[in-house]
């Protein structure tokens, strides 16, 4: 089901013909570059799936498919889901992504957020929402700072689900409020 529409893109539920171009995406060394764990195998990605179009149909938002109008592709994620763990600034409800390589450098993660904040704010009435990403991630930095989130200096961690030696463990805290 559409749930968002901006200029390139759709946003919306899962479909079962999402797994294989999910895995792929997430079997990808780049993409996966940034992951918090292993690559997903088909199963986990099944389970995302369900949890996410779950997560929808409870809250209302989840972490949205996102298709490119054009080819009609699944390119990745884009969405709000709640922070699943305990932190100095939770609850929260976090913006994240994930796009195939292929996608990036075209203003896709950007677009789409955009789109999920107005949603966010305009129809879930939120009154903020957190993002958070290793300072080496400098690709997702700038995507938070495109549209208005700002770094929370003093809202740092380590990040709950990695190992202490982990070179992504230290993440940085953004935060956007309604306007």
């Amino acid at each position: 089901m559409k749930i968002l529409e901006t200029e390139r893109l759709i946003l919306r539920t899962w479909r079962e013909a999402d797994i294989e171009p999910y895995l792929a995406i997430n079997q990808d060394p780049k993409v996966f570059e940034w992951g918090l764990g292993i690559p997903m195998a088909r199963e986990r990605v099944e389970t995302f799936i369900a949890d996410m179009n779950k997560g929808f149909a409870t809250d209302r938002f989840s972490a949205f498919a996102v298709e490119e109008k054009s080819s009609g592709n699944l390119i990745g994620y884009v969405g709000l889901c709640r922070v699943p763990w305990e932190s100095h600034f939770t609850p929260a409800i976090e913006i994240g992504w994930r796009l195939a390589s292929s996608s990036w450098g075209k203003g896709y993660a950007t677009e789409a957020a955009r789109a999920v904040l107005q949603y966010g704010f305009e129809v879930l009435k939120l009154d903020e929402v957190v993002s958070f990403t290793s300072p080496l991630n400098v690709r997702s930095q700038r995507v938070m700072e495109k549209i208005g989130m700002t770094r929370d200096m003093k809202g740092d961690f380590n990040h709950p689900r990695l190992a202490a030696d982990h070179r992504l463990l230290q993440h940085g805290l953004y935060r956007i409020r309604r306007p």
